[in-house]
């Protein structure tokens, strides 16, 4: 050891050792301080960031609902109107026959009802009665008492605006079996349904069409049936009942009107001819044929010929679905040369143009009942609407104006008034599609 060390103060020496202490533990401290400072601004950091990070939860395999595709309900079918219209009877008489050559080319029985065709041409479906049979040319024609029309008459009924024809009467064998077979092929020909005459025992017993009208369709069946024949052709008919279909007390309407609803057809016409000649009244067998149809929910309207003047039209009790039966008891003639002496009837009829409704659900009905008046001009052999003698511009015929009054008087009393009188016939021809389907 030195002098001066050994000379040097003990404190001093004690000082620099204490010093070397003091800094070493202030070394200690700042490095704790450090790494206490980044410990704790690191938690703070990782802290800081667990706020800003996204929460994360429990994962858990989730349920996805598999929405079914939207379904609007369809509207409900359009409710649909459709007319029909259905006329007497068609004689040829010698006067109707001759008469039928002055309009052109061959013997044409239109002309003499022009004035109805906005009626037949403007009904949805429209049919004819055609009581006797057809010749083979237009000159082979016969009168009362055995008749046979003109065959152009065939045409003209389609000409003019008619879908089908009933032809069950009692003059329907006026021409042997032939003449049925015959008269049938000729309205076909023309583009016409049939029924009440059959080609066979095989042949449907009742017409079928397809109605269509504004996205609409339905089944409408025809039936056609005579009260009995003419005496001399009654042993044809022993022989072959098929030829024609024959009652007394509507049973075998009821029958038929089966088979075309269990055939598909939603509306049933039976087409009745039967009653007392020139009788206004309703007989007791066309009465006893009404009840029948109506009570046996099978029918939905009667249309009746035969007895050559109008008859009352009457909604009677049951029907089908209870609604009721309109029963057209006897349009009367459309054209035959029959003279007022026989009864003032024998110069008017009826055109039966009820309405029938197909509604959005359920089955067809006859919604309205209505009918036109019929006035015939003997000296010009024109039928017209009644309702134009009524107007400022006249019927335009011959028959004086007074004479129709007369006419007129007594078609509206026999009537009667549940159905409506129409005088306003459709602006435009149907647009209905009218489709034979056992032709």
């Amino acid at each position: 050891m030195s002098k001066e060390a050994k000379n040097r103060p003990a404190h001093r020496r004690e000082s620099k050792s204490s010093w070397k202490i003091v800094l070493t533990v202030l070394g200690v401290v700042s490095l704790v301080t450090v790494l206490v400072g980044g410990v704790l601004m690191g938690y703070s950091m990782y802290e800081a960031g667990k706020v800003n990070q996204p929460k994360v939860t429990q994962t858990t395999k989730a349920v996805v609902k598999t929405e079914k595709p939207a379904t609007s309900t369809p509207p409900a079918p359009k409710e649909v109107e459709i007319t029909l219209a259905a006329t007497g009877d068609v004689l040829a008489h010698g006067p109707v026959v001759q008469n039928s050559w002055k309009h052109g080319n061959g013997s044409h029985y239109t002309p003499a009802i022009e004035k109805l065709r906005p009626w037949i041409a403007g009904a949805d479906i429209a049919l004819c009665h055609q009581e006797i049979p057809f010749g083979k040319s237009d000159k082979d024609s016969e009168g009362y008492p055995v008749f046979k029309a003109p065959l152009g008459w065939a045409q003209d009924s389609k000409a003019i605006g008619y879908d089908g024809c009933s032809t069950a009467s009692n003059h329907t064998l006026d021409q042997g079996r032939d003449g049925v077979v015959h008269t049938i092929q000729a309205l076909r020909t023309a583009g016409l349904g049939v029924t009440g005459s059959a080609e066979s025992s095989e042949a449907p017993r009742y017409q079928m069409y397809e109605i269509t009208k504004e996205g609409r369709s339905f089944k409408l069946a025809h039936i056609s049936t005579a009260y009995g024949l003419n005496q001399g052709e009654i042993p044809q008919y022993k022989q072959n009942p098929w030829l024609v279909n024959l009652t007394t007390d509507g049973q075998i309407i009821v029958d038929i009107a089966r088979q075309a609803r269990s055939a598909g057809a939603d509306f049933v016409v039976a087409s009745v001819h039967s009653g007392v000649e020139y009788q206004s009244a309703p007989s007791a067998e066309q009465d006893r044929i009404a009840t029948t149809l109506a009570e046996s929910g099978q029918v939905d309207l009667y249309l009746g010929h035969h007895v050559h003047v109008p008859q009352p039209i009457r909604k009677i009790p049951g029907g089908v679905d209870g609604k009721g039966l309109w029963v057209y008891y006897g349009v009367g003639n459309l054209l035959s040369g029959m003279n007022p002496r026989q009864g003032i009837g024998t110069q008017a009829g009826q055109i039966a143009f009820p309405t029938i409704t197909l509604p959005s659900t359920g089955k067809p009905y006859v919604s309205a009942a209505g009918w036109i008046p019929l006035i015939m001009d003997r000296s010009t052999l024109q039928v017209v609407p009644g309702y134009l003698f009524e107007t400022a511009e006249g019927a335009g015929t011959n028959l004086p104006k007074t004479t129709a009054t007369r006419y007129l008087a007594n078609l509206r009393q026999v009537t009667e008034d549940q159905a409506t009188e129409l005088k306003a016939p459709p602006s435009t021809a149907s647009t209905a599609q009218i489709k034979p389907l056992n032709s």
